[in-house]
C-alpha cells in the first residue's frame, strides 16, 4: 500500500503530520523467498510487515548485509508477534505449535486493524515509532547525517574533529530504520554526540545495548516462520495484565522511562514483558525525511542520545545466554565462536529441565541450526561483527558436545606446538635479539590467528560429520589428520618466507623437528599423535 507523497523539506516528523510512512505496509523487512525446487534458489524481496507474517511459511529467512541487522529483524518481528497477542503460554503450548507448524498469519491479521494504527509508522507527528519525539526543537538546527545511525560506518562518535563523516547521506527509510533498531540493540557506551541543553547532561552518555556486550544465539528453522516459532519464550502474563510491553515509541506505552535530567535522570527499569525485551529503546532517536529527486522517501537528519538504562537482566531475559565462567559468552575477533562451541552445545545437554532456549529444543527431537552472533568492539569503535552457526540434534548433542571439546583442546594444543617451533627458529635467526624485541620477532615465524583460521573449516566438517551420524571417533581421526596437516603447512609457509642462506635452511629444520618432537611426545591426544605419524 502506498502512501500519500508529500515534499517536507526541512521539517521533522512531529511538524509534518500529513506525511505519513506506516511500516504495516511499506517495506522495512529484508527477506530471502524459498526457492521452487532445489535447482532454482529464492530472490531477495523488501516487504512490510503485515506481508512479512503473511508470507512467512514462504520465507527462508531474513537478509543483510551486517549479521546485527539481521539480528534485530527477527527481534522486530518476535516482539511484534507478543504486541499482537500471538504467542505460545505454555512449555507444551510451545512445542504443540513448533511441532504442528503453527502458522502466523494471525499476527499479520491483527497488525492490519485499527488496533495498530500510528504505531508502526517512523513519520508519526507524536509518537514516532522507534523514536523520542521529545527531540523534535532540536532536530532542525542540531540534527546532523544519517552516518551515526549505521555502527559499523559512525565507529567512534568523535573520529574526526571536523565530524563531516556524520553528514554523509541522505539513507533510504527502509535502511534507516533497521540501521535505528540495530542502534536499539547493539548500541556501544560512552559520549555521543548531543548536548547537555537539549534534554540534560544524561543524554549526552550512551549505555551500552543490551545485545552489545554478548553473544546473541538464536535457533534458525526451515523457514521464516519456523525460526520465529522456535525463538518465542513461553510466557502467561498475570490476570488481567495481558498487555505485551512492546515499545512502540518513547512516550506512548505503560512504561515509566527515564528523564535526562532531576532525580530520575540515572533511572533503570525492570524489562517486564517478552514483548519489552525484544524493543528495548536503547537509544533516543528522531529521524527527519524528505524525498530525494528520484522520489524517494529518505532519512536527510537524525539525532541520537541516550536511551534506557536496565537493571541486570535475570535467567527469564537471557533465554539464549551461553555462560563462561558466569557472565555470558562475549565476542572476540582473535577467538572464534567456533573455538566455543563446546559451551553451546554444553548448553543445550538434554537433561535440563530449565525455562531456556536450548531445554526447548531439545524437546523437539528433531535438527535445527544454531546461529550466534556477536559484536566486536574497541572501546566505542565497532571493529568487526562474528557470526557462526552449528548443526544441533538431540539425538547427537552428547557426541557433538565431546567432539567440540575435544578438537578445540587439540587445536590449542597444536598452537602451542607451532610457537615452540617457532620459538627455535627465531632464536637461530636473531640469537642476539635484546629481550624487548623477541615478541616482536616471533611473529615473523609464528601464523598467529591465521592458524586457528586454517583449523575452522575442518571443524565446521566435524560437526556436521557427527551431526549426520558418523560415529565420534571416526570423525575425530579424520579431524585429527587434517590439524595435524594445517599446522605443519602453516608453519612452513612462515619458515619458507625467509630468504634461502644456511641460517634461513638451519630454523627450517630446527623449527620443524621441534614441532614433530612436541607432537610426539604428547600422550593427552593419541588421535593426535597417531594421525602425526607418516
Amino acid at each position: 500500500m502506498k502512501q500519500e507523497e508529500m515534499k517536507c523539506t526541512n521539517q521533522s516528523p512531529v511538524t509534518c503530520p500529513t506525511k505519513q510512512h506506516d511500516l504495516r505496509h511499506e517495506v522495512c523487512i529484508q527477506a530471502l523467498t524459498i526457492g521452487s525446487d532445489q535447482a532454482r534458489q529464492g530472490s531477495v524481496e523488501w516487504l512490510g510487515l503485515v506481508e512479512t507474517f503473511a508470507r512467512s511459511e514462504q520465507l527462508a529467512t531474513v537478509v543483510h548485509a551486517s549479521p546485527g541487522t539481521r539480528v534485530a529483524q527477527i527481534e522486530l518481528l518476535l516482539g511484534l508477534c507478543y504486541a499482537t497477542g500471538v504467542y505460545p503460554r505454555t512449555h507444551t503450548e510451545w512445542r504443540e505449535w513448533n511441532e504442528s507448524c503453527r502458522p502466523l498469519t494471525d499476527v499479520a491479521e491483527r497488525l492490519a486493524s485499527a488496533e495498530f494504527d500510528g504505531l508502526l509508522d517512523p513519520l508519526h507527528p507524536e509518537h514516532p515509532f522507534g523514536q523520542n519525539a521529545l527531540l523534535a526543537d532540536h532536530l532542525d538546527p542540531h540534527g546532523y547525517g544519517p552516518a551515526q545511525l549505521g555502527i559499523e560506518r559512525c565507529a567512534d562518535y568523535n573520529q574526526f574533529a571536523d565530524h563531516q563523516h556524520l553528514f554523509d547521506g541522505p539513507l533510504p527509510m527502509r535502511e534507516a530504520v533497521l540501521a535505528m533498531l540495530t542502534q536499539h540493540h547493539y548500541g556501544l557506551g560512552g559520549r555521543v554526540r548531543a548536548k547537555t541543553s537539549w534534554l540534560g547532561r544524561a543524554f549526552t552518555f550512551g549505555s551500552v545495548g543490551r545485545l552489545a556486550g554478548r553473544v546473541r544465539t538464536l535457533a534458525l528453522g526451515r523457514t521464516l516462520a519456523d525460526t520465529l516459532r522456535l525463538n518465542l519464550t513461553p510466557h502467561r502474563p498475570p490476570p488481567g495484565q495481558d498487555f505485551s510491553g512492546f515499545n512502540f515509541s518513547w512516550t506512548r506505552g505503560p512504561v515509566q522511562r527515564r528523564t535526562f535530567d532531576g532525580a530520575t535522570a540515572h533511572m533503570r527499569r525492570s524489562v517486564v514483558r517478552p514483548g519489552d525485551l525484544h524493543s528495548v529503546l536503547g537509544r533516543s532517536v528522531l529521524l527527519r525525511a524528505d524525498r530525494s529527486a528520484a522520489g524517494e522517501l529518505v532519512v536527510d537528519r537524525v539525532l541520537m542520545g541516550a536511551g534506557e538504562l536496565l537493571e541486570p537482566l535475570g535467567a527469564d531475559a537471557l533465554q539464549d545466554a551461553v555462560m563462561d565462567s558466569g557472565r555470558p559468552l562475549q565476542a572476540s575477533a582473535e577467538h572464534g565462536l567456533w573455538r566455543d562451541a563446546h559451551a553451546l552445545y554444553a548448553a543445550c545437554r538434554t537433561h535440563t529441565k530449565g525455562n531456556d532456549l536450548f531445554s526447548r529444543l531439545a524437546s523437539l527431537r528433531r535438527p535445527i541450526t544454531l546461529w550466534s552472533v556477536g559484536l566486536v568492539a574497541k572501546q566505542r569503535s565497532a571493529t568487526t561483527w562474528v557470526s557462526d552457526t552449528f548443526p544441533f540434534d538431540p539425538k547427537s548433542q552428547p557426541a557433538l558436545l565431546r567432539v567440540s571439546k575435544e578438537a578445540a583442546a587439540w587445536t590449542d594444543f597444536l598452537a602451542s606446538c607451532v610457537e615452540k617451533a617457532a620459538i627455535v627458529a627465531r632464536d637461530v635467526v636473531y640469537p642476539q635479539a635484546r629481550p624487548d624485541e623477541r615478541k616482536v620477532l616471533l611473529k615473523r615465524f609464528h601464523p598467529g590467528s591465521l592458524l586457528f583460521a586454517r583449523f575452522e573449516g575442518p571443524f565446521h566438517e566435524l560437526l556436521d560429520d557427527v551431526a549426520a551420524g558418523v560415529a565420534a571417533e571416526t570423525a575425530l581421526a579424520c579431524f585429527a589428520e587434517q590439524a595435524v596437516h594445517a599446522s605443519r603447512a602453516a608453519l612452513r609457509e612462515r619458515l619458507r618466507g625467509l630468504p634461502r642462506s644456511a641460517t634461513a635452511l638451519e630454523a627450517e629444520a630446527r623449527a620443524e623437528a621441534r614441532f614433530e618432537a612436541t607432537l610426539n611426545a604428547t600422550d593427552t591426544f593419541p588421535l593426535l599423535k597417531e594421525a602425526a605419524r607418516p
